[in-house]
């Protein structure tokens, strides 16, 4: 990365370096009836040897009417200095839009005798109004340049994303050609922005991006140990979240008896939606159903990527492991087969593919191939039928009302995804068990409803349709357990 130095600032986590951030012991400075500057003296006394300590600034000061005054930024600019002299090692400044009054402020720093670096605070827009609540919450000068380019397309989320993703590369661009050789991204939990940047500036490579995880690991302080989940979710994770939010004990290891832990009911919250991905879903999943075939026609178009967006996915269009089984699914989902999750099998792949890596660099990551579909009861009789010839296959398949079928035992759980490191244990992220798959089975027939049929006018022929479907198919849960020579989709040849 040369001399550039980045950090990714997430919310809920701790930055680079063990970094301690005056601004966000601001509430304990308040309860002790001290200022920043004593606690950055303070702090800087006792643990100098041992941390970086690093200080905020507003490179925009504007007052409560909406007025920067040169008085309140030159009492600003003293302050800062008395926070650096104190013992501050760097400075990180708060989140801006107009490049050159940051460079402003860097020079006015320097005029004043502080030498420590001046880390830009730079902010992806990922959606108009969190964009607008944010600028207005930090009191933030918004160039009216970007207010004109942003107006007619607000309610375009992707558009406004793309448009975030410019405008951060040219504000860094800008930044960096001025001698400025540190970026700190305010990431928000929305990652994806921040490193469309990053490579834009040609700071990293889109093939060294790694996951810690098969899924995203929350920020939450007390899920930092989680590390295995049921792969029913995988596509839903923040209705996972949501479900689990009371364990006292998040797995940590091995799944181990999902029995003893209580899943969350379903609320409106699993079903809610930002207005942009309601939109895109309306745009793309509401349409004539005059058949089933017609259903089969959607989950079709979204399996080839023509469509971006599904009622059973959270995520934003299909994941790349998905893109490499894209002909077996459309094959099967037109014999009446409705996949809603997958993954292909994986024999010791490197733990940095850029398709099915996760873990970081100089591992081996394994899969089993999985398959999660609907299917009506015709078509289920048929594949397991097909499946007495095929040992390696498990299967479970559950209707709305609970009708269950299924070769595997209640208490068995089946590690479907894991990784081989140096220096530690073999890491199972991902299982499939029977009681996780019950609680999931309401969640995945009510999405016929909640998020796909109640979409039509009530009455619709098309609605009827699809509660029709939601009655009548089977979920089905299936598994080649041969990761080595098996083929997952053999079973539904000729049916």
């Amino acid at each position: 990365m040369s001399h550039q130095q980045i950090c990714l600032r997430n919310h809920g986590g701790k930055s680079m370096a063990q970094a301690f951030t005056i601004g966000t012991l601001r509430a304990i400075t308040r309860t002790m009836a001290t200022s920043t500057v004593t606690m950055t003296m303070s702090l800087a006394f006792i643990f100098s040897s041992k941390f970086l300590f690093i200080s905020e600034a507003y490179p925009d000061v504007i007052q409560s009417n909406g007025v920067a005054t040169l008085e309140a930024y030159q009492n600003d600019l003293a302050y800062l200095r008395r926070k650096v002299d104190a013992g501050a090692d760097l400075i990180v400044t708060q989140l801006f839009y107009d490049t050159d009054i940051f460079l402003k402020f860097v020079n006015d720093c320097r005029q004043i005798g502080i030498t420590c670096p001046i880390v830009p605070g730079i902010m992806p827009i990922n959606n108009y109004k969190g964009f607008l609540r944010m600028t207005s919450f930090c009191k933030t000068k918004i160039p009216p340049e970007i207010t004109a380019a942003l107006e007619p397309i607000k309610d375009n989320e992707e558009a406004v994303r793309a448009y975030g993703v410019h405008i951060g590369t040219e504000m860094c661009r800008k930044i960096m050609a001025n001698g400025i050789k540190t970026l700190h991204l305010y990431t928000l939990n929305m990652e994806k922005s921040a490193l469309a940047i990053l490579m834009n500036l040609g700071l990293i490579e889109e093939a060294k991006i790694s996951r810690a995880l098969p899924w995203r690991r929350p920020t939450n302080v007390f899920r930092v140990k989680e590390d295995v989940r049921p792969i029913f979710w995988a596509n839903r994770p923040k209705s996972y979240l949501s479900r689990t939010l009371g364990w006292e004990q998040y797995p940590h290891g091995r799944w181990g008896d999902s029995r003893s832990a209580s899943y969350g009911a379903l609320t409106d919250y699993q079903f809610m939606r930002p207005r942009a991905r309601d939109k895109k879903l309306r745009d793309e999943w509401v349409v004539p159903l005059k058949n089933v075939e017609d259903i089969h026609e959607r989950f079709g178009k979204y399996c080839s990527g023509e469509l971006r967006s599904s009622p059973w996915s959270e995520l934003d269009g299909l994941q790349p492991e998905t893109k490499i089984i894209n002909a077996q699914l459309g094959n099967i989902i037109s014999k009446g087969f409705l996949t809603i999750n997958s993954q292909p099998a994986v024999n010791g792949a490197k733990s940095d593919s850029a398709s099915v890596g996760w873990g970081g660099p100089g591992g081996h990551v394994y899969q089993k191939a999985y398959l999660e579909f609907f299917c009506s009861k015709e078509k289920l009789n048929d594949l397991i039928e097909k499946c007495k010839n095929f040992p390696s296959l498990t299967y479970m398949a559950v209707t709305k009302e609970g009708s269950w079928i299924s070769n595997v035992r209640q208490n068995e759980v089946n590690a479907v995804t894991w990784g081989v490191f140096p220096g530690k244990e073999i890491i199972q992220p991902t299982i499939v068990d029977p009681t996780s798959f019950g609680v999931w089975k309401g969640e995945a027939f009510e999405i016929w409803s909640r998020g796909w049929a109640q979409l039509y006018p009530e009455g619709d022929q098309s609605r009827k349709l699809l509660e029709e479907v939601q009655s009548s198919y089977f979920l089905v849960s299936l598994v080649d357990n041969d990761y080595i020579n098996g083929d997952l989709f053999a079973v539904f040849k000729d049916l």
